[in-house]
């Protein structure tokens, strides 16, 4: 990160930045061969989505602008893809000579520079984009925020959106909570994969804080579920395959619960306690071919249609010794808190904000 001066701005440049995010499906293509295909959830009425790419970049491709005294709306969002890692996705500037934005790529990672005369600035984060993929550029941020002032002073602010189950005035400290009812979704493509020879595919989660009845976590598809699973009752945790009858390991808080498969075993261990479930020939079959499918997916919380009372804090969640982003999740509950943890059972349920 490379900055200079103060971090402020002016008013009207901070309108101009957000409104230029505007809903925009920005697709882009390796070696300039346009991408002929869009979205799969793309409807008829969508506009069709733009490419960037144009010649040798001497021109924009789409230029858009403001009446910054008719701004009614301050949040944006556009969905993005692209193999190439360095260039220019959105520039805008009310003077081009000392007060300008860019919003662009480095390395595949996204950069933002920003000029004027309070300040010089130049910010790089976040994961790599270059993947092909659509990407959203969704914001999203676990924190609280108080004691705040804003640029003016006698500006009318909102009510808060209710969150439910989400608090800022209990005791928390780090994780990611998962309150009754709430799930993440994870492709088992995007994940570390199992090892080849011999067979072996590991997940290690922290829990340190448990309560109720419910699912923990699944191996399956969208539509079965149930190929593997781990479930939460009375303080223990149920291991159940889709083959036959499982086994069940006290909880012990604060230790790490691994789940261990193989081709001739299923291990499920805590601290110094260790449960194997012997797997009959072929019994893991469908389970291998899992990973072959795209449809493979690791199910965290409450399944689709469950009436789960489980509520569960993690301290990590690793595959393959791999800590997993549950900001990367294929899906998500808006619920989950993504890097806190209340620090006691009871306290989530406040609802003050």
């Amino acid at each position: 990160m490379e900055s200079g001066g103060q971090l402020t701005t002016s008013c009207p440049l901070l309108l101009l930045l957000l409104l230029l995010l505007l809903l925009l499906l920005l697709p882009h293509s390796h070696q300039g061969q346009p991408l002929r295909h869009t979205l799969p959830t793309q409807r008829a009425q969508d506009p069709p989505a733009v490419h960037l790419d144009n010649g040798l970049g001497q021109e924009p491709v789409t230029v858009m602008t403001f009446d910054l005294t008719k701004i009614t709306k301050t949040t944006s969002s556009f969905e993005f893809r692209t193999w190439d890692p360095e260039g220019v996705i959105l520039y805008g500037d009310t003077n081009p000579k000392d007060d300008w934005f860019m919003l662009g790529l480095r390395d595949g990672r996204p950069e933002i520079q920003l000029l004027n005369r309070w300040s010089q600035l130049t910010v790089g984060a976040g994961p790599r984009l270059d993947d092909g993929r659509w990407h959203q550029l969704v914001p999203t941020l676990d924190a609280c925020l108080r004691r705040d002032t804003w640029l003016d002073k006698q500006a009318q602010t909102s009510a808060s959106v209710p969150t439910s189950l989400r608090s800022c005035d209990v005791e928390l400290q780090p994780g990611i909570f998962f309150p009754p009812g709430t799930h993440a979704e994870f492709s088992l493509q995007d994940i570390p994969q199992p090892h080849a020879e011999p067979w072996a595919f590991s997940l290690d989660l922290g829990l340190k804080l448990v309560a109720g009845s419910g699912h923990l976590l699944a191996l399956g598809t969208p539509e079965n579920t149930s190929w593997l699973s781990l479930y939460l009752q009375d303080q223990k945790v149920v291991l159940s395959p889709g083959w036959g009858p499982g086994l069940d390991l006290p909880l012990v808080l604060e230790h790490s619960l691994q789940l261990t498969l193989s081709a001739s075993r299923v291990v499920l261990s805590q601290g110094l306690k260790t449960e194997v479930l012997a797997v009959p020939a072929l019994g893991l079959g469908p389970l291998f071919s899992l990973w072959a499918q795209p449809q493979g997916r690791l199910f965290l919380g409450a399944l689709a249609g469950e009436d789960s009372s489980a509520s569960f804090c993690l301290n990590g969640l690793w595959a393959q010794g791999q800590r997993l982003d549950m900001d990367r999740a294929l899906n998500r509950s808006q619920d989950i808190w993504t890097h806190s943890c209340p620090q006691s059972p009871g306290n989530e349920t406040d609802n003050s904000h």
